[in-house]
């Protein structure tokens, strides 16, 4: 699943490309998408013409902002892509929405093997108070008070599991929790109560550090993960854990990476480096 790296990547290529551009002609190509859209979902006719203002990230989730506070949120869950072609390219069995632009030469499509991805119309107030209620702070906003405070605030769970609740922070998923934990030295099984004051300092500078060369390097692909214009991430070549069961740690040389689910979730990590 694109994870904040991936999705900021995303983000930016959007919004560098479509930021003032008018809606041209908008289709779901799929009857799952129709299905999907809540009860307050705006038809997509309401769209034509309208510019879009910026388009944003929120945790995982993609945001474009039209004008007439008309607004998109995307999910690209597991196995979506938005990226740009061009119109005559053929459709294939997985592509399920396109966009179309006055005055810009390619379309936009959404793309997803397994259909577990949403695109919802709605009115921009109705994506931010949707997001408020389901989604904690951004990672790279937070400051150390507010980190810590909620370490303690939920103390019972595990590390893993904590960083990976979208309620307590957003965007964080499967491989950049291991990532985080693999550079911050602590292993994922501990509860997050049990963290040091200075334990929690290196987690949450571990947290920005991984963070922030993963969207330097546009992100992970590690399965369909593509930015937009169709291009794969780099930060892959860089993990030290995630997907490395068996493999030596990059760290101590002398211990091999487990796996081991924790928190119904598949983690990796060094038994020795990670205590």
């Amino acid at each position: 699943m694109p994870e904040l790296p991936e999705v900021e990547t995303v983000v930016r290529g959007l919004d560098r490309e479509l930021r003032g551009k008018r809606l041209k002609d908008f289709v779901f190509l799929s009857q799952h998408l129709v299905s999907k859209q809540p009860a307050t979902a705006l038809s997509l006719e309401n769209y034509y013409g309208k510019k879009i203002k910026k388009i944003w990230r929120r945790g995982k989730v993609i945001v474009f902002e039209f004008s007439g506070q008309l607004g998109l949120i995307v999910h690209l869950k597991m196995t979506g892509q938005l990226y740009f072609v061009c119109p005559d390219q053929l459709l294939d069995k997985h592509s399920h929405a396109r966009m179309a632009f006055y005055g810009f030469k390619k379309e936009l499509r959404f793309r997803d093997i397994r259909k577990f991805g949403y695109l919802n119309c709605l009115k921009v107030e109705e994506i931010q108070k949707k997001i408020q209620t389901e989604l904690g702070p951004e990672p790279l906003e937070m400051n150390f008070q507010d980190f810590f405070s909620q370490l303690q605030r939920f103390g019972k769970k595990r590390i893993k599991g904590w960083l990976l609740d979208q309620k307590i922070i957003a965007g964080i998923g499967n491989i950049y929790s291991d990532e985080i934990l693999f550079e911050a030295k602590i292993s994922p099984e501990r509860k997050t109560i049990s963290l040091s004051p200075k334990e929690a300092r290196n987690l949450y500078r571990a947290m920005k550090s991984v963070l922030k060369k993963a969207i330097e390097l546009k992100g992970s692909s590690v399965s369909d993960y593509v930015d937009s214009l169709g291009q794969p991430g780099k930060f892959q070549k860089r993990h030290r854990v995630y997907g490395r069961e068996g493999k030596p740690c990059f760290r101590c040389q002398g211990t091999t990476v487990q796996r081991k689910k924790i928190c119904g979730r598949s983690a990796f990590f060094c038994p020795s480096c990670q205590s």
